[in-house]
């Protein structure tokens, strides 16, 4: 400001001082014209003066403008990163939803998949089950098919290529001009021009299948993630993919085996084929036996499964003979019932199915709940009265299992080794006391083959193999003490065909019915069960 009243001052010098030496020459002018006259040294100090105080007043005027533009350029800088920010804020929310945008073509639809389930889609894209169903007149149980083309209410059609891109204006402040910004409306990506966004697509259905509905996903596609997990209809006892984190299945189930016997005894002498000397007999045994159990299973981590099952055992036992030498004839009708053996196991996977088949590693105990064979009843000749509920023995089972899922099928196989603890019932038997039974342990093993005929049906079969061992049983004579004799029960082997199949009823039931026909003679002629999967919480 000092510099600008200088200025005007110095302005004012020079504006007077030619003023008056103008009125001054009018005063004396004659009519010759007057010799011009040089400044004196005080005019040029004057003059110089004036030209420092206007170079010092445009030197301010350029500061302020110069401070002026600082601040405007500091303003863009600002709403520049502000801008910034929003446009990766952006990025972030369409990369987040790019599998909900990749499952939708440019028409709004949606292609069904293999694996896809109404639930999952409904899921995926926020809307209800009711509501998906019904824009696409879909009634329960809600069938789809690969190729299927579905409607998604609300689904907005994508913008076409190379559409403009909607101009917003972010107003000015302090004189600067307005920023304009293009608004982040791209199009949504189709499957074929981003299949790396469908591939996510795929693993979020996945993982939807799994974490939200707690029922596993289908047979038939192999995982991309170690959280994606099959399942697959084997038998009850036969270990498969494990329950999901923190999730409590109960499984209610009913067993009905049915076993038929015919045998020819024969004990004399054999003189050619056709002339038998010495007692023969013939025997027609009929079995039955129908159990029902309870089970629980409880996922304590994404790896690692314990479970229960109690059952309750009823047993009928027909059994008809004849002797051929005397004509005489035997008829005997056992039952029995009551409290079964209780099981509990323990499930690890080992494997997450990537580059190896899953693997999950299973430990299950069997405890003599039940009346064993040497609890029941029996009459003077050591013969049963009734028949046992139980085995009578402890069972310990390691086992391994293996699924390898390979479009459209899933291969598994199961190996284990069973372990039957000795037992010492002290038994009276005929004329001798029963000291010790030790059973014969057994190698199991099983292959199978199940497929997806849907994403609620599927099925599998396949054949199971067991080699017992020979039982050894220690008999002590009742009438001389210390005397011991010990008897053996040839190893058997017990092979069984499998079929079996599981449907889902909606995302907490799952049924599955497996049967089993004998392929030996030690085998039971037929095994049927039926199996809930009631999913109580997760």
């Amino acid at each position: 400001m000092k510099s600008k009243l200088l200025g005007m001052t110095a302005l004012a010098a020079v504006v007077a001082a030619p003023m008056a030496a103008l009125g001054a020459d009018q005063a004396t002018a004659t009519p010759a014209a007057a010799a011009p006259q040089k400044p004196s040294i005080e005019e040029e100090l004057v003059y110089l003066r004036d030209i420092i105080a206007l170079q010092t007043l445009r030197l301010d005027e350029a500061e302020q403008a110069l401070a002026r533009q600082t601040k405007l350029l500091e303003d863009q800088q600002k709403k520049i990163a502000m801008l910034e920010g929003a446009l990766k804020g952006a990025i972030a929310s369409i990369d987040a939803r790019g599998a909900t945008l990749a499952a939708a073509d440019m028409s709004g639809g949606y292609v069904v998949k293999s694996g896809d389930t109404l639930g999952a889609l409904a899921t995926r894209f926020s809307v209800s089950v009711a509501d998906l169903a019904a824009a696409n007149n879909l009634r329960a149980p809600y069938a789809l098919r690969v190729g299927q083309r579905l409607a998604v209410p609300g689904a907005a059609p994508a913008a076409p290529a190379g559409a403009a891109m909607a101009q917003n204006e972010v107003p000015a402040k302090d004189g600067a001009p307005a920023v304009k910004v293009a608004a982040a409306t791209p199009p949504g990506p189709s499957p074929e021009s981003r299949p790396d966004v469908t591939d996510r697509a795929v693993k979020q259905q996945r993982a939807d299948n799994v974490e939200k509905t707690g029922t596993p996903q289908e047979v038939g596609v192999r995982p991309a993630n170690e959280d994606d997990r099959p399942e697959v209809a084997v038998l009850n006892d036969v270990g498969g993919i494990l329950t999901p984190k923190g999730a409590l299945y109960a499984e209610p189930s009913f067993d009905y085996t049915v076993t038929s016997d015919n045998r020819f005894f024969f004990q004399g002498i054999e003189i050619v084929d056709a002339i038998l000397i010495g007692a023969i007999e013939a025997t027609d045994s009929d079995r039955r036996a129908r159990t029902a159990g309870l089970g629980l299973r409880y996922g304590v981590t994404d790896r690692l499964e314990i479970d229960a099952r109690g059952t309750w055992v009823n047993r009928n036992d027909r059994i008809s003979g004849i002797a051929i030498d005397d004509g005489s004839s035997v008829f005997r009708e056992l039952n029995g019932g009551g409290l079964g053996d209780a099981e509990v196991g323990i499930h690890y996977q080992l494997t997450g199915g990537r580059n190896f088949p899953f693997t999950v590693l299973n430990l299950r105990a069997k405890a003599p709940t039940g009346e064993g064979p040497f609890e029941v009843d029996r009459d003077s000749r050591g013969l049963e009265l009734e028949l046992p509920s139980g085995s009578g023995f402890w069972t310990i089972e390691p086992s391994a299992t293996f699924i390898l899922p390979s479009d459209p099928a899933v291969v598994f196989a199961n190996i284990g080794y069973q372990m039957n603890m000795t037992t010492r019932p002290d038994t009276v038997f005929d004329d001798f006391y029963i000291r010790e039974v030790s059973p014969g342990d057994a190698i199991r093993a099983s292959i199978g083959v199940g497929l997806a005929v849907n994403d609620r049906f599927s099925f599998s079969f396949g054949y199971d193999q067991s080699a017992f061992f020979s039982t050894r049983t220690v008999l002590e004579s009742i009438g001389t003490p210390g005397a011991f004799v010990e008897t053996s029960q040839q190893p058997s082997m017990v092979g069984s065909f499998l079929f079996g199949g599981s449907y889902t009823l909606n995302d907490r039931i799952r049924l599955n019915l497996n049967t089993s026909f004998g392929a030996t003679d030690e085998a039971p002629d037929m095994r049927v069960s039926l199996r809930a999967q009631v999913r109580l919480f997760d």
